[in-house]
Protein backbone atom coordinates (compact mmCIF):
# COMPACT_ATOMS: atom_id res chain seq x y z
CA UNK A 1 0.00 0.00 0.00
CA UNK A 2 1.65 3.13 -1.14
CA UNK A 3 1.53 6.44 1.86
CA UNK A 4 -1.25 7.82 -0.24
CA UNK A 5 -3.42 5.22 -0.22
CA UNK A 6 -2.73 4.60 3.67
CA UNK A 7 -3.14 8.14 4.41
CA UNK A 8 -6.71 7.87 2.52
CA UNK A 9 -7.88 4.47 4.36
CA UNK A 10 -6.86 6.64 7.69
CA UNK A 11 -9.28 9.07 7.17
CA UNK A 12 -12.06 6.85 6.56
CA UNK A 13 -11.10 5.43 9.79
CA UNK A 14 -11.25 9.07 12.24
CA UNK A 15 -13.27 11.97 12.14
CA UNK A 16 -14.30 15.10 14.18
CA UNK A 17 -17.50 15.62 15.40
CA UNK A 18 -19.21 19.01 16.88
CA UNK A 19 -22.69 19.62 17.80
CA UNK A 20 -24.20 23.39 17.47
CA UNK A 21 -27.58 24.57 17.29
CA UNK A 22 -28.60 28.53 16.94
CA UNK A 23 -26.42 30.22 14.66
CA UNK A 24 -23.83 31.73 17.01
CA UNK A 25 -22.99 28.54 18.30
CA UNK A 26 -23.18 27.00 14.53
CA UNK A 27 -20.75 29.74 13.50
CA UNK A 28 -18.68 29.16 16.72
CA UNK A 29 -18.75 25.40 15.30
CA UNK A 30 -17.26 26.20 12.39
CA UNK A 31 -14.36 29.01 13.56
CA UNK A 32 -13.35 26.43 15.83
CA UNK A 33 -12.55 23.80 13.33
CA UNK A 34 -11.28 26.55 11.06
CA UNK A 35 -8.54 27.44 13.73
CA UNK A 36 -7.58 24.45 14.85
CA UNK A 37 -4.35 22.18 13.66
CA UNK A 38 -6.60 19.44 13.35
CA UNK A 39 -5.84 16.04 11.52
CA UNK A 40 -6.41 15.03 8.25
CA UNK A 41 -9.77 13.49 8.74
CA UNK A 42 -13.55 14.47 8.04
CA UNK A 43 -14.92 16.61 9.78
CA UNK A 44 -18.93 17.24 10.70
CA UNK A 45 -21.15 19.56 12.67
CA UNK A 46 -24.65 17.94 14.30
CA UNK A 47 -27.02 20.68 14.39
CA UNK A 48 -31.12 20.82 14.60
CA UNK A 49 -33.11 20.95 11.54
CA UNK A 50 -34.01 24.67 11.80
CA UNK A 51 -31.18 26.48 12.48
CA UNK A 52 -29.51 28.24 9.47
CA UNK A 53 -26.07 27.13 8.33
CA UNK A 54 -23.30 29.93 7.45
CA UNK A 55 -22.90 30.65 3.45
CA UNK A 56 -19.19 28.69 4.15
CA UNK A 57 -18.75 25.67 6.22
CA UNK A 58 -15.16 25.15 5.71
CA UNK A 59 -13.84 21.70 5.62
CA UNK A 60 -16.97 20.68 7.76
CA UNK A 61 -19.86 18.77 6.39
CA UNK A 62 -23.26 19.64 8.00
CA UNK A 63 -25.45 16.92 9.76
CA UNK A 64 -28.57 17.96 10.03
CA UNK A 65 -30.47 15.80 13.02
CA UNK A 66 -33.95 16.07 15.70
CA UNK A 67 -31.59 17.44 18.79
CA UNK A 68 -34.76 17.43 20.96
CA UNK A 69 -33.39 18.66 24.72
CA UNK A 70 -31.26 21.77 24.61
CA UNK A 71 -28.64 22.69 26.50
CA UNK A 72 -25.76 20.56 27.01
CA UNK A 73 -27.48 17.26 27.83
CA UNK A 74 -27.96 17.50 24.18
CA UNK A 75 -24.58 15.70 23.93
CA UNK A 76 -25.37 12.32 25.05
CA UNK A 77 -27.40 11.83 22.41
CA UNK A 78 -23.92 11.72 20.59
CA UNK A 79 -23.51 8.40 20.07
CA UNK A 80 -26.81 8.15 18.60
CA UNK A 81 -26.26 10.51 16.14
CA UNK A 82 -22.74 10.64 15.20
CA UNK A 83 -22.08 9.62 11.49
CA UNK A 84 -21.26 5.73 10.75
CA UNK A 85 -18.62 3.96 9.40
CA UNK A 86 -15.69 5.22 11.45
CA UNK A 87 -13.30 3.43 14.18
CA UNK A 88 -12.91 6.43 16.55
CA UNK A 89 -14.38 10.01 16.40
CA UNK A 90 -13.55 12.94 18.65
CA UNK A 91 -16.32 15.29 19.67
CA UNK A 92 -15.14 18.80 20.71
CA UNK A 93 -16.93 21.27 22.01
CA UNK A 94 -17.24 24.85 19.99
CA UNK A 95 -14.83 26.54 22.51
CA UNK A 96 -12.22 24.31 21.56
CA UNK A 97 -8.91 24.47 19.90
CA UNK A 98 -6.52 21.65 18.97
CA UNK A 99 -2.97 22.57 19.06
CA UNK A 100 -0.83 19.63 18.54
CA UNK A 101 -0.94 15.97 18.09
CA UNK A 102 -3.80 14.12 19.03
CA UNK A 103 -3.17 11.09 17.65
CA UNK A 104 -3.26 9.58 21.09
CA UNK A 105 -6.57 9.99 21.51
CA UNK A 106 -7.83 8.02 18.64
CA UNK A 107 -5.33 4.96 19.21
CA UNK A 108 -6.62 4.47 23.12
CA UNK A 109 -10.30 5.37 22.30
CA UNK A 110 -10.04 2.26 19.28
CA UNK A 111 -8.10 0.33 21.96
CA UNK A 112 -10.22 0.90 25.27
CA UNK A 113 -13.19 2.50 24.09
CA UNK A 114 -13.27 6.30 25.37
CA UNK A 115 -11.00 8.71 25.94
CA UNK A 116 -11.59 11.56 27.82
CA UNK A 117 -9.38 14.08 30.43
CA UNK A 118 -10.42 14.71 33.86
CA UNK A 119 -12.59 17.97 34.74
CA UNK A 120 -10.92 20.48 36.63
CA UNK A 121 -13.38 20.01 39.29
CA UNK A 122 -12.57 16.56 39.22
CA UNK A 123 -14.37 15.20 41.98
CA UNK A 124 -17.81 13.45 40.96
CA UNK A 125 -19.50 13.66 44.18
CA UNK A 126 -18.42 17.20 45.12
CA UNK A 127 -19.68 18.79 41.64
CA UNK A 128 -22.48 20.81 42.31
CA UNK A 129 -23.54 18.23 44.96
CA UNK A 130 -24.07 15.70 42.47
CA UNK A 131 -23.46 13.17 45.41
CA UNK A 132 -27.37 13.20 46.11
CA UNK A 133 -27.45 11.34 42.67
CA UNK A 134 -25.00 9.13 43.29
CA UNK A 135 -26.77 8.42 46.46
CA UNK A 136 -30.06 7.77 44.40
CA UNK A 137 -28.11 6.29 42.35
CA UNK A 138 -26.74 3.68 45.11
CA UNK A 139 -23.35 4.88 44.31
CA UNK A 140 -21.30 5.47 47.01
CA UNK A 141 -19.49 8.60 46.88
CA UNK A 142 -15.59 7.60 47.58
CA UNK A 143 -13.54 10.07 45.28
CA UNK A 144 -14.94 8.72 41.82
CA UNK A 145 -13.39 10.75 38.68
CA UNK A 146 -15.30 13.32 37.17
CA UNK A 147 -14.31 13.30 33.21
CA UNK A 148 -14.81 16.53 31.30
CA UNK A 149 -16.97 16.19 28.07
CA UNK A 150 -15.89 19.09 26.25
CA UNK A 151 -13.13 16.61 24.32
CA UNK A 152 -14.24 12.85 23.93
CA UNK A 153 -12.59 10.18 21.71
CA UNK A 154 -15.23 7.61 21.53
CA UNK A 155 -15.48 4.44 19.68
CA UNK A 156 -18.64 4.46 17.33
CA UNK A 157 -18.86 0.56 17.23
CA UNK A 158 -18.82 -0.50 19.86
CA UNK A 159 -21.63 -1.77 21.84
CA UNK A 160 -20.26 -1.34 25.58
CA UNK A 161 -19.55 2.29 24.56
CA UNK A 162 -23.32 2.58 23.55
CA UNK A 163 -24.76 1.09 26.85
CA UNK A 164 -22.52 4.11 28.87
CA UNK A 165 -24.66 6.86 26.47
CA UNK A 166 -27.54 4.89 26.68
CA UNK A 167 -27.51 4.69 30.60
CA UNK A 168 -26.30 8.51 30.74
CA UNK A 169 -29.59 9.39 29.12
CA UNK A 170 -31.57 7.14 31.28
CA UNK A 171 -29.96 8.75 34.20
CA UNK A 172 -30.72 12.23 32.92
CA UNK A 173 -34.34 11.17 32.29
CA UNK A 174 -34.59 9.53 35.88
CA UNK A 175 -33.37 13.08 37.36
CA UNK A 176 -34.57 16.09 35.09
CA UNK A 177 -34.42 18.78 37.47
CA UNK A 178 -30.76 18.43 38.14
CA UNK A 179 -28.23 21.25 37.10
CA UNK A 180 -25.24 19.32 36.13
CA UNK A 181 -25.01 19.42 32.46
CA UNK A 182 -23.87 16.07 30.39
CA UNK A 183 -20.48 15.51 31.85
CA UNK A 184 -21.96 14.35 35.23
CA UNK A 185 -24.12 11.49 34.01
CA UNK A 186 -21.40 10.37 31.43
CA UNK A 187 -19.21 9.73 34.49
CA UNK A 188 -21.67 8.14 36.70
CA UNK A 189 -23.18 5.95 33.55
CA UNK A 190 -19.16 4.73 33.46
CA UNK A 191 -18.57 4.04 36.76
CA UNK A 192 -22.34 2.14 36.99
CA UNK A 193 -21.27 0.04 33.89
CA UNK A 194 -17.89 -0.34 35.13
CA UNK A 195 -16.57 0.77 32.17
CA UNK A 196 -12.73 2.46 32.04
CA UNK A 197 -12.00 4.52 29.40
CA UNK A 198 -8.42 5.94 28.99
CA UNK A 199 -7.47 8.73 30.94
CA UNK A 200 -5.78 11.77 29.23
CA UNK A 201 -3.87 14.07 30.60
CA UNK A 202 -5.06 17.40 31.26
CA UNK A 203 -3.04 18.45 27.84
CA UNK A 204 -5.54 17.40 25.87
CA UNK A 205 -8.62 19.61 27.60
CA UNK A 206 -6.95 22.22 29.10
CA UNK A 207 -9.83 25.17 30.04
CA UNK A 208 -7.35 27.70 31.99
CA UNK A 209 -8.95 27.73 35.10
CA UNK A 210 -5.59 27.83 37.10
CA UNK A 211 -4.58 24.28 36.63
CA UNK A 212 -0.97 23.94 35.33
CA UNK A 213 0.88 23.15 32.43
CA UNK A 214 3.61 20.25 32.29
CA UNK A 215 4.76 19.98 28.83
CA UNK A 216 2.36 21.18 25.86
CA UNK A 217 -1.08 22.25 25.71
CA UNK A 218 -2.35 19.68 22.69
CA UNK A 219 -6.07 21.19 22.94
CA UNK A 220 -6.83 24.29 24.55
CA UNK A 221 -10.48 24.77 25.34
CA UNK A 222 -11.36 28.25 26.66
CA UNK A 223 -13.41 30.97 24.70
CA UNK A 224 -10.74 33.65 25.59
CA UNK A 225 -7.92 33.78 23.26
CA UNK A 226 -4.94 31.02 22.89
CA UNK A 227 -2.09 32.29 24.36
CA UNK A 228 1.34 32.95 21.73
CA UNK A 229 3.37 31.77 24.68
CA UNK A 230 1.63 28.53 24.73
CA UNK A 231 4.72 27.62 21.86
CA UNK A 232 7.54 28.74 23.75
CA UNK A 233 7.64 27.74 27.17
CA UNK A 234 10.91 26.43 28.95
CA UNK A 235 11.13 22.93 30.16
CA UNK A 236 12.05 22.09 33.67
CA UNK A 237 8.63 24.09 34.92
CA UNK A 238 5.80 23.91 35.38
CA UNK A 239 3.05 26.68 34.21
CA UNK A 240 -0.42 27.93 34.97
CA UNK A 241 -2.24 30.93 32.32
CA UNK A 242 -2.80 34.20 33.91
CA UNK A 243 -4.00 37.14 32.68
CA UNK A 244 -4.23 35.50 29.11
CA UNK A 245 -0.62 34.21 28.93
CA UNK A 246 1.68 31.19 30.26
CA UNK A 247 3.68 31.92 33.55
CA UNK A 248 6.19 30.56 35.19
CA UNK A 249 4.63 28.54 38.80
CA UNK A 250 6.96 25.96 39.82
CA UNK A 251 10.59 25.09 39.01
CA UNK A 252 11.08 20.68 38.35
CA UNK A 253 14.01 18.65 37.84
CA UNK A 254 14.65 17.73 34.25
Amino acid sequence: MTNQAATAELEQRRAILYMAWGERHLAEGVRAAAESRLPPYPVFIITDEITAAPDDLGAAQLIRAPIGDAGKAAKLQLFDLAPKGFDSILFLDVDTRVLGDISLGFEKAEQHGMALAQATHYSLADFRNFRRVMEAEGVPARGQLLYNSGVVFFAPGRGDVAEVFALAQELLRRHPDAPWGDQTYLSLAMEMLGFNPYTLSSAFNHRAFGELISGEVKIWHSYRPVPAGLAEMEAGWLYRCENGAPVKALEVPT
